[in-house]
């Protein structure tokens, strides 16, 4: 039996009635669920839809088309024919800077470089960019705000440096540097410097003439959008079309390059490393990857009408800090994830994935990490698993800041209670456990057939409940216990 198939019978587990995997991720959210998954540098593949598709179909890789340019715009800067600490204005042509400065930011535009736009510290404005259905104006009329562009004129509205501020506008800017800097269209030093090096034969920033296996935009699992997708000039914000196996090829270069694989360097070790330092809040150079607890690079996506997606990769961004190096964890090694769907509605069907292929799996889930990760997102119910008989220790009387929940036993099952007669039977998690120093690991349960789940773990040596409610916005409590 192999793992996908062990996936989609936990996922076609949660059905109340005799419902398939891509019937049941319908449901919640995305008719079109397209997984890769790498495990020790080998890349498999799957598409579990009800419209129709495989592991080649076509999805738009959304916000995750940034870290794409990073890695062109840092092969670049290998070749010596860029820096990141170049200003944008000694690098873009005269018209665009006219389009960009105003006249109370003109001194502040000139102190912007390559590292802050990567790094989403510029200042610059428009975080998202929706796309056209017809008649797409070119990038420097998007940058002006100006008809028919469908977003404001992108110009500097924070000092330069200061604090992350997530940029579309930005990364539109870098397109046309990095245009200028090699006299190539964008499409073109893309494929030169990124996706021919790297064997990603399915992305394209166009789609080909008589192309057939392109996803289609859904408002949910089961409703088509208006359009069947938006175009975007934007394209080195949110223009890719790809698959998640090619996506899968470009976190297996980043990995190979910070280990220094000898005949395997898509970078140069320092310059893949200088990629992934977090600069603020978590962001690196296009990449999230936050330095605490140093585990692994990430990027999420969402594109208008319909595609939310992620990607992953484990790797070490703590060796020689004297934090734990990933090197040691094997289970980990050459490891990552990509999840792709054509929905609106697909965050929390890809959250929902991610965390049981993490689970199934037995590597490390991921933190909160800023811009959308699949932490706070409940996972699956693990079926026919047996809960840690250590539960009963955290029986009792619990509270957050105004309310009181009762963990107690019914029949040697675990229920949560709230109030005198509302309760919910809990349920193992399809998520990893945490390890607690000298206590062991977290137990995970779902409340049945609610989006709330608690984490029955450790807190100062303290026996301590996270709460997670996946509302608007997500929660993350952690209850203490009532004497």
């Amino acid at each position: 039996m192999d793992f996908f198939t062990d996936l989609k019978s936990l996922i076609s587990s949660q059905a109340t009635t005799n419902e398939s995997a891509a019937e049941l991720l319908a449901e919640i959210g995305s008719p079109s669920v397209s997984i890769a998954i790498l495990d020790h540098g080998s890349i498999t593949s799957k598409c579990i839809s009800t419209v129709g598709g495989d592991s080649e179909t076509l999805f738009q890789a959304c916000s995750i088309s940034k870290p794409i340019t990073g890695m062109a715009t840092m092969r670049l800067i290998q070749a010596g024919k860029l820096q990141l600490d170049s200003k944008i204005v000694q690098l873009l042509p005269d018209r665009v800077i006219s389009i960009l400065e105003t006249p109370h930011t003109k001194v502040l535009l000139q102190q912007i470089t390559i590292r802050h736009i990567m790094s989403h510290t510029s200042g610059m404005n428009i975080s998202h960019f929706p796309g056209y259905s017809k008649d797409a104006p070119d990038t420097e009329t998007v940058l002006s705000g100006k008809a028919p562009a469908n977003t404001l004129q992108v110009k500097v509205q924070g000092l330069p440096g200061y604090s992350l501020s997530y940029s579309g506008g930005g990364l539109t800017i870098l397109q046309i540097i990095l245009e200028a800097v090699t006299g190539k269209d964008f499409p073109t030093l893309v494929k030169e410097l990124v996706l021919d090096p790297l064997g990603m034969s399915r992305s394209f920033y166009t789609l080909q003439d008589g192309e057939k296996n392109v996803s289609t935009a859904h408002f949910t699992g089961y409703t088509p959008c208006d359009v069947q997708w938006h175009v975007l000039p934007e394209k080195a914000a949110a223009g890719l079309w790809t698959t998640p196996t090619d996506l899968l090829k470009a976190v297996r270069a980043i990995q190979q390059s910070l280990k220094g694989d000898a005949g395997k360097e898509f970078l140069e070790k320092e310059i893949a490393k200088e990629m992934l330092e977090e600069v603020q809040n978590m962001m690196a150079l296009t990449w999230i990857a936050p330095k605490e607890p140093g585990v692994a690079f990430v990027h999420s996506g969402s594109n208008t009408p319909g595609w939310e997606c992620f990607v992953m990769g484990y790797a070490d961004l703590k060796s020689g800090s004297g934090g734990q190096e990933l090197s040691d964890q094997k289970a980990w090694d050459d490891c990552g994830i990509c999840i792709m769907t054509n929905s609106a509605a697909g965050f929390t069907v890809w959250a929902k994935v991610f965390h049981a292929i993490t689970y199934l799996k037995e590597w490390v889930s991921l933190p909160y990490v800023v811009g959308g990760g699949p932490f706070g997102k409940i996972p699956f119910c693990a079926r026919g698993v047996k809960i840690n008989e250590r539960w009963s220790e955290w029986k009792g009387s619990w509270r957050d800041v105004e309310k009181e929940l009762v963990i107690e036993s019914n029949e040697d099952e675990p229920f949560l209670r709230f109030g005198k007669n509302v309760s919910a039977r809990l349920v193992p998690a399809a998520i990893p456990s945490i390890e607690y120093a000298g206590h062991g690991k977290s137990i995970d349960l779902v409340l049945e057939g609610l989006e709330m789940m608690v984490r029955l773990g450790w807190d100062d040596g303290n026996r301590d409940i996270e709460m997670w409610y996946d509302g608007v916005p997500p929660r993350l409590l952690h209850l203490s216990r009532v004497d």
